[in-house]
């Protein structure tokens, strides 16, 4: 999903940063939509999941405490 979001939900994009093929990526990319009830090819959808990874990316390298 990560390389999905980098990719602004470009698949094909998504694939080569995760070093996947299509068919693979495109699968993943499909159960996580099915398990999250969201659709990311949908930018109004994609975008808070982007804001809660990079969240999630910052509070797992900011300083103990804070």
């Amino acid at each position: 999903m990560r390389a999905c979001l980098t990719a602004a939900g470009n698949k094909s994009v998504a694939a080569k940063l995760a070093g996947m093929s299509r068919q693979a990526s495109y699968q993943r990319l499909h159960t996580i939509e099915r398990l999250l009830g969201r659709d990311l090819e949908s930018g109004l959808q994609r975008t808070p999941l982007h804001v809660a990874v990079l969240v999630l990316d910052a509070r797992g390298t900011a300083a103990p405490g804070a």
